[in-house]
């Protein structure tokens, strides 16, 4: 009787072969190592990022995922009353600017969104310090419009109290912690520093 496999050749394991334990072996590694890499923090690999390109001479701007904080959402401050001290400290000492290097070479000029809303803030304020200089200055009114589509863009439903200032003591908010930016801005500012020779 004819067989169809009878000059088919034995599989590796028949003959005694390593092959398929070998095999087993670099599936079970490749598996372990995923999960290590899976395993350690975003924020770790921003700050590998940061690390690698910065050590190569790259000007970058990698902030790791902010973590959630609570803030106290409060009607008045008296740290930012008019003409306070306090209002000149609101963005990075390097300015609201960071500086990115491109693939050929160049560096281009940003600004980061977050720095450009706090600057418009302290432009509307030193307006109104400034008694009525917001009536006619086009940067105040570049950001007062562009205030009022950054509410509109990321609006906010929470429902917060309403009341004079004198009459409750405000609310506790979910924000996102912003010392991340910060700290990468001014590492940014630093490097691009070193690098023009300031």
């Amino acid at each position: 009787m004819y067989k169809a496999n009878a000059f088919m050749p034995s599989p590796a394991w028949a003959n005694g072969s390593d092959q398929p334990r070998k095999m087993q072996w670099a599936s079970v590694t490749f598996v372990f190592t995923l999960v290590l890499l899976l395993a350690v923090p975003l924020s770790t690999w921003g700050d590998v990022r940061a690390y690698m390109s910065t050590s190569r001479g790259a000007l970058t701007f990698v902030v790791p995922p902010p973590e959630h904080v609570t803030m106290r959402i409060i009607p008045a401050s008296p740290h930012y009353e008019l003409g306070s001290d306090s209002w000149s400290k609101i963005i990075p000492t390097g300015g609201h600017t960071v500086h990115l290097s491109n693939p050929d070479g160049s560096v281009s000029t940003h600004t980061v969104a977050m720095f450009h809303q706090i600057r418009c803030i302290d432009i509307l304020h030193q307006a109104y310090y400034n008694e009525g200089s917001h009536r006619t200055d086009l940067l105040t009114q570049h950001c007062m419009n562009y205030l009022r589509e950054t509410f509109l863009c990321h609006m906010d439903m929470r429902n917060e109290p309403q009341g004079s200032t004198f009459t409750h003591n405000g609310f506790e908010s979910l924000c996102y912690d912003w010392e991340g930016i910060y700290a990468e801005a001014e590492r940014n500012q630093a490097a691009y520093s070193e690098r023009v020779g300031m």
